[in-house]
């Protein structure tokens, strides 16, 4: 199966995911100002099952202050035209026997996902004053339409995808480019043009794994990618990695305007939010134990990815602090060898100085002044051969850099110090006690 041959049955077929004729019309007609509880009503009309769960929500306890609702034309202005428009959807959408069972996945916490997604989105909405919240809603539970296309007509091929056992991919959509050439995002767009829904709801369903586009145009859009990233199974095998994911929401929130206070609240209203939306649609997500269970399964995930986050940082921390170091010492070991060439070179200069005096004397053969300044010149060289043995011993000590203390202000080592103190301990060691003349010049 390859996209060319996914779009074109999307774009042929009239039986894609057995989705009723009714609904595309019941969503034009409440869109239509002008339109009246009859004509709505004459659609629904159509659908028997459909009917059915107008009635039954009509006569539910939180309508019964209305008594004895017996048919469409009555239920329709007591339940309000949002409430047809989402019991229509969910009549279409949520059906287990769509989500085939050898495809891998849990019918109830597919719902639930997508329930999560709608009442996040219709959360946000309010919070950001969208113009009209239940459009959020309706596009959050069409959000993920295209996978559910995917699982009800290709299960054993969608299987690999929710096994992880697609290899070279890191998230869902490169999972399903791999495996169908085209990913849920772009068929639940396609899917939504044909049943003529509006542009904005299938641009939002379209654009739920992009980032935020900061134009008017796009809020729905932002508004549903924000509620699935908000709702993302931490424990797929292709969940975004945590760090992105946060980043995601943070850019995603600014976006829209919203604060991380706003973020807190609509996150912890989330779980109250589905449970009252899966009552809300008559939608098995499965009982309370099943749902806390399912959350936290989901909280361990989570901890689970921030404590391998945490220790990777840890490890990235340590190996900047080794390369710090390391950049540290080679620094100092580069200003330690100046300070030393720099001894060595005085050194070398001082015994080449007094080699050139004692050669000169001695070629005008004044011996007198040869032998008056010899004492004091072996005394120069002496003193100098010590300064060079000292750096040389240096040298070799600051080999093994990772030993070498630093200067707390500069990373250079004290060589002068170092120097001082190693030739104090040459003196003490030879008895040699050099005049204070000899050592002036050297200084």
């Amino acid at each position: 199966m390859d996209r060319l041959a996914i779009l074109t049955e999307i774009k042929e077929r009239d039986d894609l995911l057995s989705l009723p004729q009714a609904l595309a019309e019941i969503l034009r007609e409440v869109d239509n100002p002008d339109f009246t509880a009859d004509s709505l009503a004459r659609i629904i009309l159509r659908d028997p099952p459909l009917t059915g769960r107008i009635l039954k929500m009509a006569n539910s306890s939180f309508y019964s202050r209305f008594a004895g609702i017996s048919t469409v034309h009555q239920a329709v202005p007591v339940l309000g035209a949002n409430t047809v428009k989402c019991l229509a959807l969910s009549t279409s959408v949520f059906d287990p026997a769509k989500i085939a069972s050898d495809s891998g996945t849990d019918p109830q916490q597919y719902f639930a996902n997508v329930l999560t997604v709608a009442a996040g989105a219709e959360k946000i909405a309010s919070t950001v004053e969208y113009r009209a919240s239940e459009e959020a809603f309706i596009a959050g539970l069409l959000h993920d339409i295209g996978s559910m296309y995917l699982i009800h007509h290709y299960p054993a091929e969608y299987r690999k995808i929710v096994r992880g056992e697609v290899p070279g991919v890191s998230n869902i959509l490169d999972a399903e480019q791999a495996v169908f050439g085209v990913d849920h995002c772009e068929v639940g767009y396609h899917l939504l043009v044909k049943w003529r829904l509006p542009t904005y709801i299938a641009e939002a369903v379209r654009d739920h794994h992009r980032p935020a586009d900061n134009s008017l145009d796009a809020r729905i859009s932002a508004i549903v990618r924000l509620a699935s990233l908000l709702t993302e199974d931490s424990g797929s095998p292709y969940s975004m990695d945590l760090e992105d994911r946060l980043q995601a929401i943070g850019q995603t929130s600014e976006a829209l305007g919203l604060s991380k206070e706003d973020i807190d609240s609509i996150s912890i209203s989330l779980m109250s939010a589905t449970i009252s939306a899966a009552e809300y649609l008559g939608v098995d997500i499965g009982s309370i134990e099943e749902i806390l269970t399912r959350a936290n399964q989901e909280i361990w995930h989570t901890y689970l990815m921030i404590e391998n986050l945490f220790k990777e940082r840890q490890d990235l921390s340590q190996k900047l602090l080794q390369q710090e170091r390391a950049r540290g010492a080679y620094e100092s070991k580069t200003i330690a060898m100046a300070t030393l060439s720099h001894y060595l070179n005085n050194a070398a200069m001082a015994i080449y100085g007094r080699s050139q005096i004692l050669r000169m004397q001695h070629s005008k053969n004044d011996n007198e002044k040869l032998l008056k300044k010899l004492p004091e010149s072996l005394d120069v060289i002496d003193k100098s051969i010590q300064k060079m043995v000292a750096v040389l011993a240096e040298m070799k000590e600051i080999s093994p850099i990772d030993e070498v203390e630093f200067l707390s202000t500069s990373k250079a080592m004290n060589m002068d110090d170092r120097i001082a103190r190693r030739m104090d301990e040459m003196e003490k060691e030879s008895g040699l006690l050099l005049p204070d003349e000899a050592v002036a010049p050297i200084a």
